[in-house]
């Protein structure tokens, strides 16, 4: 083999060796899961099954002669647990930096969603104040469906993500329990 050869494998060697120096602080320098996230998380999941529920209600209300006021009740339920899922919304924003990869994504997933969530609602309750007497109409009907679709899609997908803090916690658990090697994937 020629000199030459030789200085540019080595060359190449040192620049990979280097490389894999400098990734490794970045991969250690990761943060790990935040206990405060996975708490606010649970305390979100029980809002948003709360949510889930009220706005099931409001939907089969669509299909029964009850009265605009009780529409009106129902939609005020479900304006306070949206309203509470976004104040536990904006501490989970205030603390992302401070979660771990996975944790900072499931809040940028959950961030559009419940402003989607927010501005349907606004919209089916600025509909019911101008349309008392169209509680059965199909106007109606659509933007109650559209409340329980988004309030459904919020609550599975809290619920998703506090399922798989509490996997992820038992499998780090039994991992030091049989004394295993911690594992990277899910971070």
């Amino acid at each position: 083999m020629k000199t030459g050869s030789v200085l540019r494998i080595s060359a190449g060697l040192a620049v990979f060796a280097l490389l894999l120096a400098i990734r490794v602080p970045f991969a250690v320098a990761q943060n790990s899961d935040s206990a405060k996230i996975s708490q606010l998380f649970s305390e979100a999941e029980h809002h948003a099954v709360l949510l889930d529920d009220d706005a099931a209600t409001l939907e089969s209300f669509t299909r029964s002669k009850i009265s605009w006021r009780t529409h009106g009740s129902q939609l005020e339920l479900i304006k306070t647990h949206v309203n509470n899922l976004g104040k536990l919304t904006a501490q989970l924003n205030d603390l992302r930096s401070e979660g771990s990869p996975w944790q900072q994504q499931a809040i940028d997933q959950i961030n559009p969603l419940l402003q989607e969530m927010a501005d349907h609602l606004n919209a089916t309750i600025n509909h019911l104040n101008e349309n008392q007497n169209r509680v059965h109409m199909l106007a109606y009907q659509d933007y109650a469906h559209g409340n329980y679709e988004l309030a459904s899609r919020i609550s599975q997908m809290i619920k998703d993500f506090v399922e798989y803090d509490q996997a992820k916690a038992k499998s780090q658990s039994l991992e030091q329990k049989l004394e295993l090697p911690p594992t990277s994937s899910g971070q």
